[in-house]
């Protein structure tokens, strides 16, 4: 199993160069892998979503120029008095504020239609049940690679943690000291003068945050992504391989793999599929686990709170693979709030039974979405094992499926 990782992950970094979402090169991989998928299983579909690719990142662009120019504004209000230019920095601040919460926090498409929009696709195959199914578990990774992030290779991730918290910080301050500001527009005493002054002086302290932001994503360069997430779609086609070369199929039980495009661009492909397929997935008993850079085996963790901590997933899903990777001989752990999101909350939004499973650290190693995510930085055992969690999975779900969520 981890030669067919190594050597299959190694075989797709060579030939699928600069696989950003909605590539020609992530629709390249995306058929390569559909043709890979007929191998092992019954019905293997290819499905097209547009989406904006750049905008989920590209929404930090945008922020970082609203906040500078309030701050201008916030200075320029507190020389002239000015009742416009205060009012004029509060909404930006507002429409700042906006932007990162939708876009971040929430990843829904608040500004997309800003930004060129493109063609990404799904993949997904499914291996049938003897009988009529009963039951679905869909196992998920993604195609497509991240743009490099400038401050995790830089500063070998120590200062990403800490920019995106002062980031936070400063868009709270600045619509604070914003909104004061602007309440004291169309007075004239002393107070209000220092109060605007003051307002100006705070802004001024995070405007170097926020042109850091502007040099947060290297646009000129996408990594190979080995590690995110070639090992998630090399775990999955792992499992679907050896129910074949076993020659398994559960009774009553579909075993079902999805390879989406362009979640690196915000969960927009597990959004469109999910979407698209709600209502088959609601009747019938479907659970997505969704992969996820399967890097370092001591930092595997079950997903359930994702999108920043504001999405909660299955804490029932979440059990079953805790108990599936029990009976592997490995004692999982379930995940804090971290900056970011898998596809499994793309299905939980849906009100869909999801979780991830990953294994990366969330204080960002050198790897980490910059151009060392190569295949000699992989580690197979590791991708190996999440594939044998999964297909323990797979049993304890065709035998009992997965409860209820408390």
């Amino acid at each position: 199993m981890e030669n067919f990782i190594k050597n299959g992950i190694a075989a797709v970094c060579g030939r699928f160069k600069g696989r950003s979402a909605g590539s020609e090169s992530e629709y390249a991989c995306q058929r390569y892998f559909a043709e890979e998928l007929e191998q092992w299983c019954d019905r293997v579909e290819m499905e097209a979503f547009t989406l904006h690719p750049k905008a989920f990142l590209g929404w930090m662009i945008l922020c970082a120029a609203a906040e500078l120019l309030a701050a201008a504004l916030l200075w320029a209000g507190a020389v002239t008095e000015r009742a416009g230019a205060l009012c004029a920095a509060l909404v930006l601040t507002v429409f700042a504020a906006c932007l990162a919460w939708f876009e971040f926090f929430r990843y829904r498409e608040f500004i997309d239609f800003l930004f060129p929009k493109a063609t990404s696709h799904n993949v997904y195959a499914v291996r049938e049940s003897v009988e009529a199914p009963k039951r679905r578990i869909i196992f998920g990774g993604h195609a497509d690679a991240a743009y490099e992030f400038t401050y995790i290779r830089k500063a070998d991730g120590a200062f990403c943690i800490p920019l995106i918290v002062l980031s936070v910080a400063g868009a709270v301050f600045l619509l604070a000291a914003s909104a004061v500001s602007a309440g004291t527009a169309w007075t004239r005493s002393s107070v209000s003068r220092r109060i605007r002054f003051a307002a100006a002086i705070v802004a001024s302290v995070f405007a170097p945050v926020f042109v850091l932001l502007f040099f947060f994503t290297n646009w000129k360069r996408v990594t190979d992504g080995a590690n995110d997430n070639l090992s998630a779609c090399y775990a999955a086609f792992a499992v679907m391989r050896q129910l074949e070369e076993d020659g398994v199929r559960f009774r009553n039980t579909e075993v079902c793999c999805l390879i989406s495009g362009s979640e690196e661009a915000g969960l927009r492909g597990a959004k469109a599929f999910a979407r698209r397929h709600r209502r088959e997935l609601t009747e019938t008993e479907t659970v997505f686990i969704a992969l996820d850079t399967l890097r370092e085996t001591e930092q595997l963790q079950v997903y359930t709170s994702g999108m920043c901590g504001t999405q909660k997933a299955s804490g029932a899903a979440g059990a079953l693979v805790m108990e599936a990777a029990r009976d592997c001989g490995v004692e999982l752990r379930y995940a804090g709030p971290y900056p970011g999101a898998v596809d499994s909350d793309a299905f939980a939004r849906e009100g869909l039974p999801a979780c991830g499973l990953c294994g990366v650290d969330h204080d960002p190693k050198p790897y980490y979405h910059t151009r060392l995510d190569t295949p000699e930085n992989i580690d197979p055992a590791c991708i190996a094992l999440c594939a044998k969690i999964c297909l323990r999975a797979a049993e304890l779900y065709d035998r009992r499926g997965i409860g209820q969520d408390s």
